[in-house]
């Protein structure tokens, strides 16, 4: 008998395994490796980490740094047209445009320069142009950086050339990717084959430079998966490349499949090993998960009746549309919604918040969405009641009104008071 329950709770404990192992997500066990020290996958729409491998040891960037660089130029000097002149030397070493004292570019040919050819001594010109020293323009990225959840990184320079105190991790530089990822005008620049500047007086040769990012423009060839297949992989458009002895082979990527767009980023790699890493990561993210939209803003358009308006109802719509991410073959069933009105007032605005939409995912709150007008609500009253000073003389003639009748009813009573005393003092003589 014993011998019988032994072997029953062994093939209890052995088919509880298989199960188990069968639910296992693949990129919380070890079959997803990468030829690289650490790497995150994030997915741009929600920010979720899809796998990470030593996501928070410290790194060092190198040149993937000037993505960060790019992104604070585009917020805090949006005028691409504006012109910059070279006016000293940028004195920095590495990967050079070769700037000339003298010479004059646009912000836009600058940062062309700075994301394709990964020039060093125009991140120096740029940092320069747009906090007036290297030192207050590491102070920006760090302040930057910390304010969209980069806690463990420290920025020293614009450029990413070798500094023991400028050092980030994969994580962090994954957010840095996803935030950049989010202008329109950076995205047109990475994802760009190459560039080139017309000769000038100071520099009498055309500037001719290829991305340096193989995704987008190598005939060369990798071992992926057993084959050899071209490193140009068309689902890429961007982003940024990097390489010093002490950081090796960096790679930041982003990549865009049936609408979804996942970001990888892979530390510390060997020579064409960081394309297979990056491969890796996009390729699992794409096979494994997709992007479902649970609230789109025509379906969730509600309206409310308005007494006293013009329009007589306000109708109004979720500020946007929400996206889950979630494992190919995974229900949306157990969504669900709540809409909360705010208390109404006149008029409203198209686009004034109105009210919120309450997402929840098996009873649980995921998100709040903000409801918003979709046009004006106007009072049938209208400039009585939104001509402030119209509304305010109304309002002190109301309360003259209110303070006379007030006023006589207090009089009436007095006099009805002094009546009857009169009538009793009559009565007893």
């Amino acid at each position: 008998m014993k011998k019988f329950l032994s072997l029953l709770v062994t093939f209890i404990i052995a088919c509880s395994t298989f199960l188990n192992s069968a639910n296992t997500s693949f990129a919380d066990n070890e079959e997803l490796s990468i030829p690289a020290e650490a790497g995150v996958l994030m997915d741009y729409e929600t920010g979720r980490v899809l796998y990470s491998k030593n996501a928070d040891n410290k790194i060092y960037p190198a040149s993937t740094t000037k993505a960060w660089t790019a992104y604070l130029v585009l917020k805090y000097k949006p005028n691409l047209s504006e012109k910059v002149t070279i006016e000293k030397d940028p004195n920095v070493d590495g990967s050079s445009m070769y700037l000339k004292i003298g010479e004059t570019f646009t912000v836009r040919e600058l940062l062309e320069g700075l994301l394709i050819h990964s020039s060093n001594d125009v991140a120096v010109v740029l940092a320069e142009y747009v906090s007036g020293s290297i030192e207050e323009f590491a102070k920006l990225m760090n302040e930057e950086a910390n304010s969209i959840g980069a806690k463990n990184t420290h920025f020293n320079n614009p450029h990413g050339l070798p500094d023991e105190n400028h050092y980030t991790t994969a994580y962090d530089m994954a957010l840095m990717a996803r935030e950049a990822m989010s202008n329109s005008i950076f995205r047109e620049i990475v994802k760009m084959k190459s560039v080139s500047f017309p000769a000038t007086e100071a520099y009498p040769f055309e500037r001719y430079f290829v991305n340096t990012n193989k995704f987008l423009t190598s005939d060369e060839k990798i071992t992926y998966n057993g084959k050899e297949i071209p490193i140009k992989y068309d689902i890429v458009d961007g982003i940024k490349t990097g390489y010093t002895d002490d950081a090796g082979r960096c790679l930041l990527s982003s990549g865009v499949k049936n609408g979804m767009r996942l970001i990888s980023a892979v530390f510390k790699s060997t020579g064409d090993d960081m394309y297979v890493a990056s491969r890796t990561l996009l390729d699992y993210g794409f096979d494994n998960y997709t992007n479902r939209t649970i609230i789109t803003k025509d379906k969730y358009t509600g309206s409310e009746r308005i007494l006293f308006s013009k329009q007589k109802e306000l109708i109004y719509e979720p500020e946007y549309n929400y996206k889950v991410l979630l494992k190919k073959g995974t229900s949306t069933s157990s969504y669900t919604t709540k809409v909360k009105l705010n208390k109404i007032s006149l008029p409203i605005k198209k686009g004034d918040k109105v009210g919120t939409l309450e997402v929840y995912n098996s009873k649980k709150l995921e998100t709040t969405i903000n409801l918003v007008a979709t046009s004006n609500v106007n009072s049938v009253f209208g400039s009585l009641v939104e001509n402030k000073v119209i509304f305010t003389s109304i309002l002190v003639v109301i309360s003259i009104i209110i303070i006379i009748f007030i006023g006589l009813i207090i009089k009436r009573k007095k006099r009805k008071k002094y009546y009857k005393k009169r009538i009793f003092k009559n009565r007893r003589r």
